[in-house]
Protein backbone atom coordinates (compact mmCIF):
# COMPACT_ATOMS: atom_id res chain seq x y z
CA UNK A 1 0.00 0.00 0.00
CA UNK A 2 2.79 2.09 1.04
CA UNK A 3 4.51 1.68 -2.66
CA UNK A 4 1.58 2.61 -4.34
CA UNK A 5 0.78 5.72 -2.34
CA UNK A 6 4.51 6.66 -3.52
CA UNK A 7 4.17 5.61 -6.95
CA UNK A 8 1.25 7.93 -7.31
CA UNK A 9 2.46 10.87 -6.06
CA UNK A 10 5.59 10.21 -7.91
CA UNK A 11 3.85 9.82 -11.47
CA UNK A 12 1.39 13.13 -10.49
CA UNK A 13 4.71 15.51 -9.50
CA UNK A 14 5.68 14.06 -13.25
CA UNK A 15 2.49 14.14 -14.88
CA UNK A 16 1.86 17.84 -13.41
CA UNK A 17 5.87 19.15 -14.15
CA UNK A 18 5.54 18.00 -17.95
CA UNK A 19 2.14 19.99 -18.32
CA UNK A 20 3.94 23.13 -16.98
CA UNK A 21 6.98 22.39 -18.95
CA UNK A 22 5.22 22.12 -22.63
CA UNK A 23 2.48 24.97 -21.69
CA UNK A 24 4.54 27.06 -19.98
CA UNK A 25 8.33 26.75 -20.56
CA UNK A 26 8.05 25.80 -24.12
CA UNK A 27 7.95 28.64 -26.59
CA UNK A 28 5.98 27.46 -29.54
CA UNK A 29 6.71 28.60 -33.21
CA UNK A 30 4.70 28.35 -36.37
CA UNK A 31 4.22 30.32 -39.64
CA UNK A 32 1.81 31.06 -41.71
CA UNK A 33 2.40 31.98 -45.64
CA UNK A 34 0.34 34.02 -48.01
CA UNK A 35 -2.09 35.72 -45.30
CA UNK A 36 -4.28 38.55 -45.37
CA UNK A 37 -4.81 40.93 -42.68
CA UNK A 38 -8.10 41.24 -41.40
CA UNK A 39 -8.04 43.12 -38.61
CA UNK A 40 -6.15 45.72 -37.06
CA UNK A 41 -6.84 46.92 -33.37
CA UNK A 42 -5.09 48.80 -30.44
CA UNK A 43 -5.47 48.44 -27.12
CA UNK A 44 -3.57 50.99 -24.90
CA UNK A 45 0.06 50.49 -25.66
CA UNK A 46 -0.23 47.01 -27.30
CA UNK A 47 -0.93 46.48 -30.95
CA UNK A 48 -2.68 43.86 -32.52
CA UNK A 49 -3.96 42.15 -36.43
CA UNK A 50 -6.36 39.22 -36.65
CA UNK A 51 -5.33 37.01 -39.29
CA UNK A 52 -7.81 33.93 -40.60
CA UNK A 53 -10.18 34.63 -37.08
CA UNK A 54 -7.21 34.66 -35.21
CA UNK A 55 -5.22 37.64 -32.59
CA UNK A 56 -1.74 38.35 -32.91
CA UNK A 57 0.17 40.91 -31.16
CA UNK A 58 2.19 42.96 -32.87
CA UNK A 59 5.64 44.08 -30.50
CA UNK A 60 5.83 47.69 -32.43
CA UNK A 61 4.08 49.97 -33.16
CA UNK A 62 5.88 51.45 -36.24
CA UNK A 63 5.60 48.21 -37.85
CA UNK A 64 1.92 47.60 -37.02
CA UNK A 65 1.42 51.02 -38.78
CA UNK A 66 3.44 49.61 -42.13
CA UNK A 67 0.66 47.09 -42.48
CA UNK A 68 -1.90 46.78 -44.98
CA UNK A 69 -4.80 45.01 -44.78
CA UNK A 70 -4.91 44.61 -48.79
CA UNK A 71 -1.34 43.28 -48.86
CA UNK A 72 -0.65 39.57 -48.46
CA UNK A 73 2.12 38.74 -46.10
CA UNK A 74 4.15 35.64 -44.81
CA UNK A 75 4.61 35.99 -40.88
CA UNK A 76 6.69 33.84 -37.72
CA UNK A 77 4.35 33.81 -34.60
CA UNK A 78 5.43 32.35 -31.56
CA UNK A 79 3.56 32.01 -28.10
CA UNK A 80 3.93 29.58 -25.28
CA UNK A 81 1.06 28.61 -22.75
CA UNK A 82 -2.49 30.73 -22.67
CA UNK A 83 -0.39 33.47 -24.54
CA UNK A 84 -1.29 36.01 -27.10
CA UNK A 85 0.74 34.78 -30.70
CA UNK A 86 3.03 37.53 -30.75
CA UNK A 87 4.99 38.28 -34.32
CA UNK A 88 8.01 37.19 -34.05
CA UNK A 89 9.10 38.16 -38.89
CA UNK A 90 7.28 39.59 -41.07
CA UNK A 91 7.55 39.90 -44.82
CA UNK A 92 5.43 40.95 -47.84
CA UNK A 93 4.80 37.65 -49.98
CA UNK A 94 7.77 37.26 -52.29
CA UNK A 95 9.35 39.92 -50.53
CA UNK A 96 12.52 38.76 -49.24
CA UNK A 97 13.51 42.14 -46.46
CA UNK A 98 11.51 41.40 -43.55
CA UNK A 99 9.70 44.30 -42.23
CA UNK A 100 10.50 43.77 -38.17
CA UNK A 101 13.17 41.39 -36.88
CA UNK A 102 13.33 39.14 -34.26
CA UNK A 103 13.69 39.45 -30.54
Amino acid sequence: MRIAKWLLIIFAVFVGGYYLYTNYGMINTEELTGVQIEKKDHKGDAYYIYVDGDKYKVKDENIWMLLDKEKNYDLTYEWYGQTTPSIKKINQTGDHDAVGGGH
